[in-house]
């Protein structure tokens, strides 16, 4: 009992030594190795590019302004042509019967004033010598004002059906193409029916649907560039013309851009375009930075403002290494977009600054901790 006595101190003293071996071990163990990048790239415009489709400057729906019966349709869907060509004729008959039967009433409407005029001439004679009364004179100046309101009428008449006999020619308004034709002869079209649509031949534009977001930063005259799918490696200019006032489906704004110094490049109306837009006014005069999003720990961003507009309310951690004392310090920085795999930071980092772009979420403020190289 004695000797076993004696020997348990020993063993537990070996116990305590070998734990305390232990804990030393786990406190001389190297620091992580983080991964760094330089504080450089500055912000210099919100970009952003949008898809839209190739238009025609100037469309036009083309319709009759009286209805019949279509005679003749002298042009094709595709088929190119100039300003003032007949496209289609309405059955004139009816129309031409109308004029006819104006023009017969102005004539007889001005022989009728002829009459009055002369009747009153001749009583406004004879009173001054009292052969007629005032009456009779009065009697006849109203007979001529009311034969010459008739004149004026009629007159009325026979404009209004010269017009509608003309209308029953459709003529293109511009030079251009064709785009559709939903009309044939013999056929019964009504007033206002949409029978033709035409494209200019010459002036181009890109129809996009600009983002809720960023659509105070559009404005008339501002240059765009813009690429086609179908044109590798072929960059065109372009300006905005057109800006909706309301939004369409999905709270976004209807903008049209017309394209500039096409040269002979071979587009089409409804081929896809892609437009790109630099918001230069973006930044506001501030400064940005330009930093990886794997910097900052998501969970704890807010990136749903836009911009710097917002930038002071949106913060999130980022880690900055200290090369002297080795260690990463935890600092908040405002946030402004995102732009691809990158954030705009409007505060809280300096030019030259290392940061940590990987396995932010192990890390905590103070953390000692060494970079890493590319041979490690």
């Amino acid at each position: 009992m004695r000797s076993w006595s004696l020997l348990f101190p020993i063993m537990v003293s070996l116990g305590v030594a070998g734990c305390d071996g232990d804990v030393d071990e786990a406190a001389v163990a190297p620091p992580p190795v983080v991964k760094l990048e330089t504080v450089s790239e500055r912000a210099t415009g919100q970009v952003r590019s949008i898809s839209g489709v190739v238009e025609a400057s100037d469309r036009s729906a083309l319709s009759f302004q009286v209805s019949g019966r279509v005679t003749e349709v002298n042009v094709s869907v595709g088929e190119t042509v100039v300003a003032g060509q007949v496209l289609a004729l309405l059955d004139r008959t009816n129309y031409q019967i109308a004029l006819d039967s104006a023009r017969s009433q102005l004539t007889s409407a001005r022989a009728k004033r002829s009459e009055a005029k002369e009747d009153l001439d001749r009583k406004l004679a004879l009173i001054d010598k009292g052969f007629v009364t005032q009456a009779a004179v009065d009697s006849a100046r109203a007979a001529y004002d009311a034969a010459a309101a008739s004149v004026s009428v009629s007159t009325s008449d026979v404009e209004r059906a010269q017009k509608d006999l003309d209308r029953t020619i459709l003529s293109a308004p511009f030079a251009g193409t064709i785009s559709s034709r939903e009309i044939d002869p013999f056929v019964e079209v009504s007033v206002g029916t949409t029978l033709f649509e035409i494209q200019s031949a010459g002036d181009l534009e890109v129809r996009v649907l600009v983002p809720e977001t960023i659509i105070r930063e559009v404005d008339y005259g501002q240059p765009v560039s813009v690429s086609f799918p179908t044109l590798k490696g072929e960059l065109f200019g372009g300006a905005v013309s057109e800006i909706a006032s309301r939004a369409e489906a999905g709270n976004a704004f209807a903008v049209k851009v017309a394209l500039v110094e096409l040269g002979d490049a071979d587009i089409r109306t409804g081929m896809s375009a892609k437009v790109t837009f630099n918001f230069q006014s973006y930044l506001n005069g501030r400064e940005a930075f330009l930093i990886p999003l794997t910097a900052i720990s998501i969970k704890d961003a807010d990136l749903g403002a836009q911009g710097a507009r917002s930038a002071d309310r949106n913060r999130a951690p980022v880690f900055v290494y200290d090369p002297e004392k080795e260690v990463v310090f935890k600092r908040l920085v405002g946030l402004g977009d995102v732009r691809g795999n990158d954030i705009e930071v409007f505060s809280g980092l300096a030019e030259g600054e290392q940061i940590v772009t990987a396995g932010v979420a192990f890390l905590y403020d103070g953390m000692a901790a060494r970079p890493w190289q590319e041979n490690q």
